[in-house]
């Protein structure tokens, strides 16, 4: 009986491991479309959070302290990159990005003499800028806005070299070096210094429009048109400082957290009920939205400043007195196709900027609601993060009424910038800390299937065992009927 018993519970546990396990086709021909879709999914494991646990899997066994360090490496990279936007910010409200009408790979050695610097005064003078804005500017002058264009691009070589050369010192130690590979850090690093390289070129084919009066995609500039970069050029060299930047501190987040502590978060987020852990997802959902609304509206202020749309409306809540103003309908024909409108209408960009602004508040706000209503199943964590959001972009949207109040002063102007930087931070370490949501839901849902597979399996069992049952009562009879053999 024991014996048939152990066997018997051999085969549902072999049926059951059968049922769960995805089935393999030897012979598996690939699917038309995959040869678009593989690169895409290589992608994607590029963007992959560092350290991600995938529930029910071993977690990889990593050297803390090379973790740790090549965490700290991103974290300073970060802060740097936050630096320079916060540079890059000063340099536009001084109007100082386009005294430098030359770019070199290597950098250009800051003029020391007199005659170092009038070659460079020489060539400002023939730059639109001049002509038309700062005609009788001093060299004194002059050299105060050389110096933070010269400065902000050597803050960005600078960049490269913290990054490429710690790269190299971790790569060639063997536990960073382990850590890297274990962690599939490489294509992620490559990526990083990749983008690196890329937002230096952006920013001089940003600063080339403002020297050749010059737009994108073929679009004509009006010649009576105030010199200065083009504002798609500008929002696209602001948002590869966002993606760059984001990406940075996302990585940083991941490296120095405890990819054991995300799991046992999940797992305990994984034995409440099936509707609790819904809301959980829904609030996760909500903030994901949230963080792209606040990204969209990032983007509009680019084009704000672009196009020096905060010194055209100086009231609020209204725009020159209406709600939606006159300014749009009067503008409108002067952009052809008109969808131009939208990124170079003055009255139309200050009006989006505004109406995105007011929805990231509305969208913070609701987040922070929701948030205390589910503050007792939240990881931990969460719960404070979505405070700091919800207070980073109610000052965030203080700032910006006063900016506009006071006509955009400089000191203002640059806390607007480095204000929506730091709200985009906290976005990202709010989204950081809920991570155990989307990894609890496998570990949630693994002891059903493996228990409707056990079921099943039974099932099948008892079947099999009825079928042979009845085949042993039909032979039966007809044995009864064969004549006995003689002893």
């Amino acid at each position: 009986m024991m014996l048939a018993f152990a066997a018997r519970g051999r085969a549902v546990s072999s049926l059951a491991t059968r049922l769960v396990r995805p089935r393999v086709t030897p012979m598996h021909r690939p699917a038309p479309w995959s040869a678009v879709t593989r690169p895409l999914r290589r992608t994607a494991e590029v963007f992959r959070s560092t350290g991600a646990v995938v529930p029910g899997a071993a977690v990889p066994v990593v050297d803390a302290g090379a973790r740790r360090m090549l965490g700290w490496w991103l974290a300073g990279m970060s802060g740097a990159v936050f630096g320079m936007v916060a540079v890059g910010g000063y340099t536009r409200l001084t109007r100082s990005g386009l005294s430098m009408t030359e770019w070199k790979l290597g950098g250009t050695k800051l003029p020391s003499t007199l005659d170092e610097w009038t070659v460079a005064f020489d060539k400002y003078k023939l730059t639109p800028e001049y002509l038309k804005l700062n005609k009788g500017m001093s060299i004194e002058e002059f050299k105060s806005i050389y110096f933070w264009e010269w400065f902000h691009r050597m803050w960005g070589r600078s960049l490269g070299v913290l990054f490429a050369v710690p790269a190299a010192f971790f790569v060639a130690r063997r536990p960073t070096r382990n850590a890297i590979k274990q962690l599939r850090l490489y294509p992620r690093l490559g990526l990083l210094f990749g983008l690196g390289g890329l937002q230096g070129l952006v920013g001089w084919w940003m600063v080339k429009s403002g020297l050749d009066h010059t737009h994108i995609l073929g679009i004509e500039r009006d010649k009576d048109d105030m010199p200065k970069v083009s504002p798609y050029r500008l929002a696209t060299h602001l948002s590869f400082a966002f993606v760059t930047y984001g990406l940075l501190a996302w990585t940083s987040m991941g490296l120095l957290s405890d990819p054991a502590i995300a799991v046992a978060e999940a797992k305990r987020l994984a034995t409440l009920s099936p509707k609790a852990l819904k809301s959980l997802r829904r609030f996760r959902t909500g903030v994901h939205g949230a963080a792209s609304l606040m990204g969209l509206t990032i983007v509009s202020g680019a084009f704000v400043a672009g196009n020096l749309a905060g010194l055209v409306y100086g009231d609020w809540p209204l725009m020159g007195g209406q709600f939606v103003p006159a300014g749009i309908k009067e503008e409108w024909d002067r952009f052809t196709p008109g969808i131009r409108n939208v990124f170079e209408n003055v009255a139309l960009v200050q009006f989006d900027h505004r109406m995105l602004a007011y929805s990231t508040l509305a969208a913070g706000t609701g987040l922070l609601v929701a948030a205390n209503r589910l503050s007792s199943r939240l990881p931990a964590g969460a719960m404070f993060r979505t405070r700091l959001v919800a207070a980073v972009v109610w000052g965030q949207a203080t700032v910006g009424v006063a900016t506009i109040l006071w006509n955009v002063p400089v000191s203002l102007g640059v806390l607007h910038q480095t204000g929506a930087l730091t709200a985009w931070t906290l976005a990202l370490w709010l989204m950081h800390s809920l991570r155990p949501i989307r990894m609890a839901g496998p570990l949630a849902a693994a002891p059903a299937v493996a228990v409707s597979a056990v079921a099943a399996a039974g099932c099948l069992l008892a079947i099999r065992d009825d079928d042979d049952g009845d085949d042993q009562a039909q032979a039966a009879p007809d044995s009864e009927k064969q004549p006995k053999l003689a002893h």
